[in-house]
């Protein structure tokens, strides 16, 4: 059976297993952006994720040929860039937190070794998903993939003891940094600032 964990404790936890890391796990997201020119019907904007190593070939791609990268470019996913779309919008360090403790572990949770990291990673999923429900519409159920790349080794998600959560916070941390290291967030926009359209996984009214 899985046990359920409080939000409040999971961020506790977040915060006091971040002391391990360097500031880069709290900072913000930023974005690379880039304009295009665009004067078909409607308008182009969003976001994806761009591998560090080819994030400047990807710009120089869309300011020459935007519509060979509309029609031509394989964008990561929904869930990875509703994700990139999540974190862009948060407007703190706790929902930054819950973002990248609830996409993580999501991914995490197809690891169901003796080891318990599943288990473990499910709760910490639920936990933060439920903190952020109020907040965002969070993931469709159907999305394969909600973060670009679980980069922590398989030799050591194979043998790490998990008795409790604590392990599990480890490895989404590490996997956080080793992912901001390696991968940015790319906005891609033909409108102006003052155009920006809403941000469609964000709920306006928070629920009391």
């Amino acid at each position: 059976m899985i046990g359920k964990l409080k939000w409040e404790d999971v961020y506790l936890l977040w915060n006091n297993e971040s002391y391990n890391f360097p500031k880069i796990l709290s900072d913000p997201m930023t974005a690379k952006t880039v304009f295009v020119e665009y004067d078909g019907d409607g308008y182009i904007y969003g976001f994806d994720w761009l591998q560090n190593n080819t994030a400047q070939a990807r710009k120089e791609l869309i300011q020459k040929n935007s519509l060979g990268f509309l029609y031509f470019t394989q964008p990561t996913n929904k869930g990875t860039i509703q994700t990139a779309e999540m974190l862009m919008t948060a407007k703190n360090e706790e929902e930054l937190a819950a973002i990248w403790i609830a996409a993580t572990a999501k991914e995490l949770c197809d690891h169901w070794y003796e080891n318990n990291i599943g288990r473990y990673a499910t709760m910490l999923h639920m936990a933060a998903c439920e903190f952020l429900q109020t907040r965002y519409y969070l993931w469709h159920h159907a999305m394969k993939r909600l973060v670009p790349e679980i980069l922590i080794p398989p030799s050591i998600l194979n043998n790490i003891i998990c008795k409790n959560a604590t392990p599990i916070m480890g490895l989404i941390q590490m996997n956080t940094i080793l992912l901001k290291s390696t991968w940015s967030i790319l906005k891609y926009s033909s409108l102006k600032d003052e155009d920006m359209p809403e941000i469609c996984c964000r709920i306006n009214v928070l629920k009391s």
